[in-house]
């Protein structure tokens, strides 16, 4: 080998020491960017020359300038990063919502229904004092307005988690393009095993650092290589690349499949889920499939399913404490209500209970079957409706009449009018008639003999009755599914009858069941004949012309379930004195509060509108004072909370609100408590994480120093060679 050859070898360790400054350099440059992986360089020997004393070397080359990452430690950080911020975000949304239900007794609505229930105290104390009307009113609204208020901060609060989810999609499609990009480039420049796209795949760890961070996908990679002889800790990928969500792909190589996010009913409405859109245009709902990264939490948040209906979502932590809001309204109104019945009046109507089918005249002579053939949730069939009656004293008859009811033949008039007939065969004074375009069964009608009191239907196999939607003709346990916002409950209610001095002149008693076979205990058109009644001598004077029925009467109408003084003149008055029931207050019978969840929760507009209005009595006497005292004594009372999965609690008022409020808490302490735990393995899996990645200004200080040496060194055999080539030269002279 020559001196030539030498001076080339030499030459190799200045290129060497300089590229290995140069990454050095690099590394030092970007010690504060925490996106950057710090950069080795990977010597080689040169090619040996055989001798006759032996091979000998030709110098050093750089083979490849890799980064030293570990992807399985990343794996691990990227992970940690999608628990840390998952519960983070919900921390933040918790305690936000937490300020609204302050736990102390002094604000917030636990202050607001103490102050409601001393106002009802007070008013019992001066049960005619005007003033003591007008500042009940006044809590009243307090109390009502400040829970619909909290309500609508978390719907609005949905909303924003809504608003954060389009947002958030929209930024995880433009992460996948972006990283399908990357991939595109990354694939043209790693041509060899010796190519290396550093800055890329740096790029492309950031992204997908954000996107575990936004939905924690699943990310699958292969053809792992280590490279032991540069960094003992190095495992990068080279090959394969995937991300999928929820099951369906997001990145594929170097495609992208974009997300959409749209109403899960297929419509433009506010309320959104996220799909993947397949080959063939069929969208698939990912919604479920989210579940860690901030975009997790937004959906455990603000929920995945919704019922349109309702217009809100169907689960979520903050439409269960919606709900909890909405069931101690409910409870409040129906348990106001329920006493506030007990205030003797002459009239009290419900509130709407079911839409029934309303057809015109010319509909009702039509056939069922041509009526409701473009409505398969009202299909009729041809069965039998059963029809049970009773006599004056409530007792049912031994015979049920059956009317075939063949959808192909028969119209409502027709079945009116088979009804008639078979009602006038029989001698039963009651009649069916076409009423606001739907079938009604009422008493009289005939010339017979009144023997009957009441003909309800008993049963109905054709489904005409739910066809028309006659709510007054089906089971209670139906409507109040359906129908009704409240529960009512098995058990009994009493009317009292008064007379204009306030005298208790007789009381009836009325019995619910509401999965009774029997119409005449579970209908609402069954309750209202039990109070129309006409042989039952609820004074005990066997006198049959001076009773409940002779006085009031009640009725099932246009959807609405009354009852009235026949004749004011004679001043006679009623009151409902509930049992356990519920009747009153669910339905909406002389109530004090209007509405039927925290939305709509209100004082009785005619009680805003004139407070004097008020009433403190059970019977119509001036100072009695019962209505309000049992008013500020139910807030000591154990009433049912009827929760939205089905369940009963029995609570108090304040009790039931410091449930709800204490559910609350007891979630936003489980979420901070969860911070901690996993804000701490995400700190020490970011630790270490960064000590193989990150870059060390002190180990890349001494790697100078080293490569600084050995560039000197290299110098100083390059002056020394030249040295002996001069001298060479010399001597040739």
């Amino acid at each position: 080998m020559s001196l030539f050859g030498a001076l080339s070898t030499a030459n190799t360790g200045l290129k060497v020491s300089q590229t290995a400054t140069d990454v050095i350099s690099n590394n030092i440059a970007n010690a504060e960017n925490e996106n950057y992986t710090r950069q080795r360089v990977n010597l080689a020997q040169k090619h040996t020359l055989p001798t006759s004393v032996g091979d000998i070397g030709t110098g050093a080359e750089v083979n490849e300038v890799i980064r030293i990452h570990n992807e399985f430690t990343f794996a691990r950080y990227r992970d940690a990063s999608a628990d840390n911020q998952y519960f983070a975000y919900q921390q933040g949304i918790l305690e936000e919502i937490s300020q609204y239900f302050p736990e102390i007794d002094e604000l917030g609505i636990q202050r607001d229904i103490s102050n409601y229930f001393d106002a009802w105290q007070k008013f019992a104390s001066n049960p005619s004092d005007s003033s003591q009307k007008v500042a009940l009113a006044q809590t009243t609204m307090t109390l009502t307005k400040n829970i619909s208020d909290i309500r609508e901060r978390l719907t609005d609060m949905q909303s924003y988690l809504n608003d954060q989810l389009i947002s958030g999609i929209n930024e995880v499609n433009r992460i996948a393009d972006k990283i399908a990009t990357i991939n595109h480039e990354i694939n043209q420049i790693e041509v060899t095993d010796y190519d290396h796209a550093n800055k890329l795949r740096d790029e492309r760890d950031q992204l997908e650092l954000a996107l575990y961070e936004l939905v924690a996908p699943t990310v699958n990679k292969s053809g792992t290589q280590s490279f032991t002889e540069v960094d003992i800790n190095h495992a990068d990928y080279s090959e394969f690349y995937h991300i999928e969500l929820g099951g369906y792909p997001l990145v594929d190589g170097d495609s992208a499949h974009e997300l959409e996010i749209t109403a899960s009913d297929g419509t433009s409405g506010s309320l959104r889920s996220v799909f993947f859109k397949e080959s063939d245009g069929n969208l698939v709902n990912i919604t479920k499939g989210i579940t860690n990264g901030k975009l997790g939490a937004v959906l455990d948040l603000r929920g995945r399913d919704f019922n349109y209906d309702l217009e809100q979502p169907a689960d979520g932590i903050i439409q269960d404490f919606v709900d909890g809001l909405d069931v101690l309204a409910r409870t409040i109104i129906q348990q106001t209500n329920n006493v506030y019945a007990n205030s003797a009046d002459t009239y009290m109507q419900s509130n709407k209970i079911g839409i029934s089918t309303s057809l015109t005249a010319s509909e009702t002579t039509r056939v069922l079957s041509e009526l409701f053939k473009k409505d398969d949730t009202k299909d009729v069939q041809i069965g039998d409706m059963t029809i049970a009656t009773y006599d004056l004293r409530g007792n049912k008859n031994e015979e049920d009449i059956v009317i075939r009811i063949d959808p192909t033949k028969n119209s409502i008039t027709s079945i009116a009018q088979t009804i008639n007939a078979e009602f006038a065969a029989r001698n039963v004074n009651a009649e069916a008639v076409i009423e606001m375009g739907t079938l009604v069964i009422q008493p009289g009608g005939n010339n017979g003999t009144e023997t009957v009191s009441a003909a309800l239907i008993k049963k109905d196999n054709s489904l005409i009755v739910e066809a028309l939607n006659m709510t007054g003709s089906q089971r209670l346990d139906r409507v109040d599914d359906l129908e009704i916002p409240f529960d009512i409950l098995d058990g009994t209610f009493d009317i009292g009858l008064f007379d204009s001095y306030g005298n208790l002149k007789a009381t009836r008693t009325i019995t619910i069941d509401k999965t009774s076979t029997d119409p005449l205990y579970s209908t609402l058109n069954g309750i209202a004949a039990q109070i129309n009644m006409p042989y039952i001598d609820d004074d005990g004077d066997n006198d049959y012309s001076n009773d409940l029925d002779d006085m009031v009467e009640a009725n099932f109408s246009n959807d609405q379930f009354s009852i009235k003084v026949k004749n004011e003149e004679v001043g006679a008055y009623f009151n409902i004195i509930d049992n356990g029931t519920g009747f009153a207050g669910a339905v909406g019978l002389h109530k004090f509060l209007e509405g039927d969840s925290a939305k709509t929760i209100r004082l009785n507009r005619e009680y805003e509108k004139n407070p004097p209005k008020i009433n403190a009595y059970s019977n119509p006497v001036d100072g009695n004072n019962e209505v309000a005292n049992a008013m500020q004594q139910l807030q000591y009372d154990s009433v049912p909370f009827f929760n939205v999965d089905g369940t009963t609690d029995w609570e108090t008022i304040s009790g039931g609100y410091r449930y709800y409020a204490g559910k609350l808490a007891e979630k936003t302490h489980s979420v901070q408590i969860s911070v901690e735990t996993y804000s701490a393995v995400y700190t020490s899996i970011k630790q270490q994480n960064d000590s193989l990645s990150r870059v060390s200004v002190d180990e890349e200080l001494t790697n100078l120093m080293m490569f600084q040496t050995g560039y000197g060194a290299n110098a100083k055999v390059i002056t020394t060679i030249q040295q002996m080539l001069d001298t060479l030269l010399t001597l040739k002279q």
